[in-house]
């Protein structure tokens, strides 16, 4: 049952859920980059990969439920695979669970027993041309556990023919990532590595539109101000689970006041609520009465308990209660005095500088009106002087030199700009279909479009190897192109 707030906005599905959620995760940017290399790791049996973010909630454990996803999509029943999320096991307790979520099967008490049963299973697979993947995600859990990560490091060493057996993924936050290093013999056979790091505003305001589109909003609306998503990203510093909370709240506050789209005004609101400081902030309450919209310049900091130690302020009302008259009194003298020192001073200078500079002025010579009116006249044929010559000079003399040789010049006709191209729609048949930045198979690549999705294309082109490219909107405001073999046109 979908909430009365996500109707109101005119969407068929949460757009902001918290639970990772594949299908709603924008894979552009980072993590397109992420996503390939996890993808080379298992198509050509690197045997391990390690990937850490910056912070919490950077989307780690999205991406590889998004891998999990395509691999199933393409390799079906002969994809297996092994994914502990709560890794503060034992040796023996993880090998045991590694075991039952490959093989299906309830595992052994005996350690030695599940690692003989889960490589005859592998080796089995393999041989049926089927990929397996053990995944221990919140890696951080293990810094202090180095028995159970040198568990992990043996169990990547199960090879067949040569080859691995498997794709072991570590995943982890940013203590991980030293602890790792630290152990040469497990950082070594982890050769594909990835380190997410907070997102940018650009990247923040495409997941929230992104999230949005795939939500069912319409094509043409905009339910996001400019000013809305700044405010989302500057209070999230860039972390994806916050950015999709704060959106999410953003949203219900907007349909208790009946708005029409989400701005600065509901963003701050939400900020407020989730820091537990009441309906509003006090900075909104003071320009509410002034009948005027609150600026960026005015959006106040908000604890959120990153910079410990540090003295935070609130500036309003509030802040004056408890205080006597006389100190309010003199809080808002002082202000007045060191206005009227400035205006002082400047009058001061103003009047210094006149009378130090009057005297030169008046001193200076000044010149005849009829002086000045023969110099204007004699610096107006010096002008004219030089165009009457240009003009003198025969313009055709080229053309006329070019004909007593015998050549034929010929005017060559102005080429007219092309007519528009009528818009057209098409259908990715791909399952994964790149856009880059230009029509050309080695440019950048900004997006990552799935089967199944419709797209509008505005333009079309070839590029130098006589391949046709269309060019389409992502989003409603960042363009691209997309190769003509990876979609069907309508």
């Amino acid at each position: 049952m979908i909430e009365e707030y996500i109707k109101y906005w005119g969407l068929q599905q949460h757009p902001f859920l918290l639970a990772p959620d594949s299908k709603m995760m924008c894979v552009t940017g980072q993590y397109y980059e992420c996503f390939e290399r996890l993808r080379y790791a298992i198509n050509t049996n690197k045997g391990g990969v390690l990937v850490v973010s910056e912070d919490a909630g950077l989307g780690k454990t999205t991406i590889l439920l998004k891998l999990i996803d395509d691999m199933k999509e393409q390799y079906g029943d002969a994809f297996k695979y092994a994914f502990i999320d709560h890794p503060t096991l034992s040796a023996s307790q993880m090998i045991a669970q590694i075991t039952g979520c490959i093989t299906g099967a309830e595992p052994s008490d005996d350690k030695l027993k599940n690692l003989m049963v889960l490589k005859d299973t592998l080796i089995a697979a393999k041989e049926r041309g089927g990929k397996h993947i053990i995944i221990v995600d919140e890696g951080q859990m293990l810094c202090g556990a180095h028995d159970v990560l040198q568990e992990l490091r043996m169990l990547i060493n199960l090879t067949h023919n040569s080859e691995y057996l498997h794709t072991f993924i570590l995943s982890g936050q940013r203590a991980l990532w030293n602890t790792i290093k630290g152990m040469p013999e497990f950082w070594q056979r982890l050769p594909v590595r990835y380190y997410l790091i907070p997102l940018r505003l650009e990247d923040t305001k495409e997941i929230v539109r992104y999230r949005l589109k795939k939500a069912g909003l319409a094509e043409e609306r905009e339910i996001f101000a400019e000013d809305a998503l700044e405010i989302i990203h500057r209070y999230s510093m860039g972390s994806p689970r916050t950015i999709i909370g704060l959106s999410d709240l953003s949203l219900l506050i907007g349909y208790t006041n009946r708005a029409n789209r989400i701005t600065f005004k509901e963003v701050s609101k939400a900020i407020n609520a989730m820091a537990g400081k009441g309906d509003t902030l006090p900075y909104l309450t003071e320009e509410k009465k002034k009948d005027k919209e609150p600026s960026l310049s005015s959006f106040a900091v908000v604890d959120r308990g990153r910079d410990k130690g540090k003295k935070h302020v609130e500036y309003g009302v509030d802040s004056l209660k408890g205080v006597s008259v006389e100190q309010r009194i003199t809080a808002y003298t002082k202000p007045a005095y060191v206005v009227l020192a400035i205006i002082f001073f400047i009058l001061v200078g103003a009047m210094g500088y006149h009378f130090i500079f009057a005297g030169k002025k008046d001193s200076q010579p000044v010149m005849a009106n009829k002086e000045i009116v023969k110099l204007q006249q004699e610096k107006k044929v010096q002008e004219q002087e030089p165009l009457k010559q240009e003009v003198k000079t025969p313009v055709a003399e080229p053309r006329a030199q070019k004909e007593t040789v015998g050549e034929k010049v010929e005017t060559l006709p102005k080429a007219e700009a092309a007519p528009p191209l009528p818009s057209k729609m098409a259908v990715v048949i791909k399952n994964a279909a790149n856009i880059r930045t230009a029509p050309d198979i080695n440019a950048p690549r900004i997006a990552l479009l799935f089967k199944g999705e419709s797209i509008k294309i505005m333009d079309e082109r070839m590029d130098r190897k006589q391949l046709k490219w269309y060019k389409i909107v992502l989003y409603q405001d960042r363009e691209g192109w997309i190769a003509d073999s990876v979609i069907a046109v309508k």
